[in-house]
């Protein structure tokens, strides 16, 4: 859970608040009766006066799994992490404080599988199939793309130029659409089972998507064709990372291992094992890269982090919170940092 010091709700725009009316789950009285401890059931914690019903905020949390979690995009001085959960919601967090500075939600049904976010716009994948944009500010909803991906969009990047998207649905498709307009630019379908990762290179030219049919396709986005293919020998890509140089790159998945690729050559250049443990494997459902790629950081079934020296591919280090899979770890620009979300419905930051 994210905690935070006692300060007045905010980020919650008008859209949303239908969305967070709150039903009270728990109520405990302070000894001498002039406060309230009250929690309720959207994670919310608050510290009420029995004088006047006045309400401060002491805390909140997802209630169901978190799916994802990223900072910033094109911002190396980002001290804000946005998290995706099943609960419905996004949050904005403010990793100075652990405080949720923005909230998005909607009434329908539906929870967000994938985002992103810039200083302006929080861009997310549904599981209904849409893109859909918020206002980083406050949370208020902008534009959606609607049936983007049937079965629900599950990987999402945001051009460099920030002139358009490319995106990856459930079904197996690859697609890019342009921001100004909202249309479908490109469709791209050569994998055959859900794409996990999309991943847009600096020259917003081409692009690498990973999916669970073991195949990582590099596609010309320019001539809208694919470029190269690597094949995983069993089991479907859960994550990838790619290094600065964007030619080396590192994948994880069913087949429990970890995989360095060079996109130059046709097969893997290195294959190890997801744990130093002798017979302990752990099923990765995430791989990261700080910017200097000194190191990677892994979270997959077992519930542990571990870091990773690049260079020798050792553990460096390694700690367990999360009582469930770890669905999610990414690096902060500085480097300094982790943040992992699981499917217990935690959200953990880790100082390296």
């Amino acid at each position: 859970m994210m905690r935070r010091p006692p300060r007045s709700t905010q980020g919650v725009s008008s859209a949303a608040s239908d969305v967070y009316k709150r039903q009270l789950y728990g109520l405990s009285s302070s000894p001498d009766g002039l406060q309230l401890l009250a929690a309720t059931d959207k994670g919310f914690i608050y510290r009420v006066r029995t004088a006047d019903f006045s309400k401060m905020l002491l805390s909140e949390t997802h209630t169901k799994e978190v799916l994802h979690a990223i900072y910033a995009v094109g911002n190396k001085d980002s001290e804000r992490f946005l998290t995706s959960s099943a609960d419905g919601s996004l949050r904005l967090w403010d990793a100075n404080d652990y405080s949720a500075v923005t909230r998005c939600a909607i009434l329908t049904p539906g929870n967000p599988l994938v985002s992103l976010f810039t200083e302006e716009v929080i861009l997310s994948g549904w599981s209904d199939g849409k893109i859909r944009t918020f206002r980083t500010d406050n949370g208020d909803p902008l534009w959606n793309i609607d049936n983007a991906h049937k079965g629900g969009v599950s990987a999402l990047d945001l051009s460099h130029n920030n002139k358009f998207l490319v995106s990856g649905g459930v079904a197996g498709e690859v697609r890019v659409w342009e921001i100004k307009t909202k249309d479908l630019v490109t469709h791209l379908k050569e994998h055959t089972a859900k794409v996990t990762n999309v991943h847009i290179f600096a020259d917003d030219t081409f692009a690498l998507s990973c999916a669970k049919d073991c195949c990582i396709l590099c596609w010309d986005l320019k001539n809208e064709r694919r470029v190269t293919a690597h094949t995983q020998r069993m089991g479907g890509i859960n994550s990838i990372a790619v290094c600065g140089d964007e030619r080396v790159y590192l994948s994880t998945g069913q087949e429990r291992k970890i995989t360095f690729w060079d996109l130059r050559q046709s097969t893997a250049t290195k294959i190890i094992n997801t744990s130093p443990i002798a017979n302990e494997d752990d099923e990765l459902q995430s791989v990261a890269l700080p910017l200097d790629n000194k190191y990677f950081a892994t979270g997959g079934t077992l519930g542990i982090v571990r870091v990773w020296d690049m260079a020798t591919q050792k553990v460096i280090g390694e700690a367990k919170a999360h009582s469930g899979v770890i669905t999610c770890v990414t690096f902060s620009p500085d480097g300094k940092q982790i943040v992992s979300t699981g499917t217990d419905g935690m959200t953990m930051i880790w100082n390296l």
